[in-house]
């Protein structure tokens, strides 16, 4: 599965424009995330999440209230499947996306420095919903049934996710974020002709990620 590398890059280039010109005012701000994804899909022949990815990417917000603001992200987010630890059978699969993900953010505990410029929010509640576009994978088996891999030329390549979480800012500018992400659609869904794997597949993922905002 590929996509156009050119749009992609032109995309989150414009994104980096807009949270370089946004962070100048004082209603937007910019910054960038990076972290893990801890993922599983059900329907894969094995539980817990086990997938362990990484995710970056660049993130506007908006201040809507004191306490509250609505952000947007674009971001490469690594999903997938893999075998429990030391369980046959082994299998591991890599779904790579580009997200993007919009959240409402509800702000707690005020850190009051003195002056009204430096004070900040120390806890953020945030919830919401992304759209991912599924631009590759990679894959690896033992050669058993198990796992995702006959369903893979069959994915669905759009994905809808609800989101909820809470962020830790240790400073005004930097925090850590963790979020529990599911898929409203299904990644794959049998009975299609020509498809050739008998399991409905559904993706829900975990992310931790450190944030700096400027």
């Amino acid at each position: 599965m590929r996509i156009n590398t050119t749009t992609v890059l032109f995309s989150a280039g414009l994104v980096f424009l807009s949270v370089t010109a946004f962070s100048q005012q004082q209603r937007f701000r910019g910054g960038i995330v990076a972290g893990v994804t801890a993922s599983q899909i059900d329907g894969d022949a094995s539980a817990g999440y086990n997938k362990v990815g990484l995710q970056a990417g660049l993130r506007v917000a908006a201040i809507l209230k004191e306490k509250q603001d609505i952000s947007v992200e674009i971001s490469y987010t690594q999903r997938g499947c893999r075998n429990e630890a030391k369980t046959p059978p082994y299998f591991k699969t890599t779904l790579n996306y580009v997200e993007v993900p919009v959240q409402w953010h509800y702000h707690d505990w005020l850190v009051d420095n003195g002056d009204e410029s430096e004070n900040f929010y120390r806890v953020h509640f945030n919830v919401g919903a992304s759209y991912a576009r599924l631009i590759n994978y990679t894959d690896s088996s033992d050669g058993s049934i198990a796992g995702i891999t006959p369903a893979l030329p069959d994915l669905n390549r759009n994905s809808f996710c609800f989101l909820i979480g809470a962020s830790f800012y240790a400073s005004k500018h930097f925090g850590f974020n963790f979020r529990y992400n599911r898929a409203i659609n299904k990644l794959y869904k049998p009975g299609k002709p020509g498809t050739n794997y008998a399991y409905s597949l559904n993706e829900h993922f975990l992310a931790l990620q450190a944030m700096y905002m400027f």
